[in-house]
């Protein structure tokens, strides 16, 4: 793997390109970009090409800094991303579940969501800045990379604002986050930004048939993919997804035809008092069959991702009034926003449900 294995984002890797071949790479990176896009593996290359011991623009993945990196083991390369609430130890317990649970991300495992908090404290900011200031060992440069940067609490963010004001010298950052729009303006002011684009749903075809995933399942997490709500791994993921998509279409169809009592049926089997990482794998599946759901209204099947549920969509877009599905939209938005807040999920659920129930038509 190197940064040219990295699916579409062309115009991003030529600038990365020029930034390493002129020897002028900023201190601080921003890559942004929606959902499936690639950011996270396009960090992890950029560190790897930063520090390969081979010189040219890219990483070679043989040398003993590229293989050190991959595996997240590179003494120069310091981990950041949200932790569970209460997650405590010695800076080496924290950076060796930081490394795990890291490496699951990298890897598109599920078992990473359970390890995922919804903060970076200002604690774990500081731990960074403590391995930052140290003089690299083993290669040019020592590289800070923040996973999710939009969780950084506000002590957190201004700790690393100083950081970005002053950084240590042979010192790189970079930062990765779907919400750029939640970080401090001044912590966009010192950073180069780095936006992917949108991948196809060819590209995503093509590059889950590459990893050995091919057929219906590729196909649908192509497509859900490319609509920019939920990431294809979480499809591929098989029986713990299908459970999960039977829920959600138990939900809309019982919020637009059912009764209170299939609500609370619904919420048992999520678990009864589900957890933010099962919410929010919730309403990012409820988030496109809803972009469907709007998309067969106006008539553009072509473009529908949930393609086996054709007959349930034309169903639900008969039974709900366009002007309110735009409605039920924004509280959805606002339902997920909300999760970054500890907003309690059963609230959520309950005012989506409702939602659902005034959009019917007369």
């Amino acid at each position: 793997m190197a940064i040219a294995s990295v699916t579409g984002q062309e115009r991003a890797k030529a600038q990365i390109d020029a930034w390493l071949t002129t020897d002028r790479l900023p201190h601080a990176i921003l890559i942004t970009g929606p959902l499936g896009t690639g950011k996270r593996q396009l960090a992890l290359e950029l560190a790897k090409a930063i520090n390969c011991q081979t010189p040219g623009s890219d990483a070679c993945d043989q040398c003993g800094s590229c293989r050190k990196t991959d595996s997240l083991n590179h003494p120069n390369l310091h981990l950041l991303l949200p932790l569970p609430t209460g997650s405590r130890g010695s800076d080496a317990e924290t950076m060796a579940t930081l490394r795990e649970t890291a490496l699951d991300q990298f890897h598109g495992q599920a078992a990473a969501a359970t390890r995922t908090g919804t903060n970076i404290s200002k604690d774990s900011i500081r731990l960074l800045q403590k391995e930052m200031s140290f003089a690299p060992t083993e290669a040019p440069h020592r590289v800070g990379l923040i996973l999710q940067a939009e969780a950084m609490l506000p002590a957190g963010s201004n700790s690393l604002l100083k950081i970005l004001e002053e950084p240590p010298g042979q010192s790189i950052f970079l930062l990765v986050s779907d919400a750029p729009d939640q970080l401090l303006p001044t912590i966009l002011s010192r950073c180069q930004r780095l936006p992917l684009r949108p991948l196809t749903v060819s590209e995503h075809r093509a590059r889950l048939e590459a990893s050995g995933t091919d057929g219906e399942r590729a196909d649908l997490a192509a497509r859900l993919a490319a609509s920019g709500r939920i990431r294809a791994e979480d499809v591929i993921g098989g029986e713990t997804f299908d459970e999960l998509r039977e829920l959600v279409r138990r939900f809309i169809s019982a919020g637009i035809q059912g009764t209170d009592q299939d609500y609370w049926q619904i919420l048992e089997d999520l678990g009864g008092r589900p957890d933010r990482q099962q919410i929010e794998g919730f309403l990012q599946l409820c988030s496109a069959y809803l972009r469907d759901l709007f998309l067969v209204q106006q008539q553009q099947l072509a473009a529908v991702a949930n393609v086996d549920e054709m007959e349930a969509l034309q169903g639900w877009a008969q039974a709900l009034q366009p002007a309110r599905v735009e409605l039920v939209a924004q509280v959805l938005d606002q339902a997920y926003d909300s999760l970054s807040r500890n907003v309690n999920p059963q609230l959520l659920l309950a005012d989506l449900w409702y939602q659902l129930q005034r959009a019917r038509a007369a």
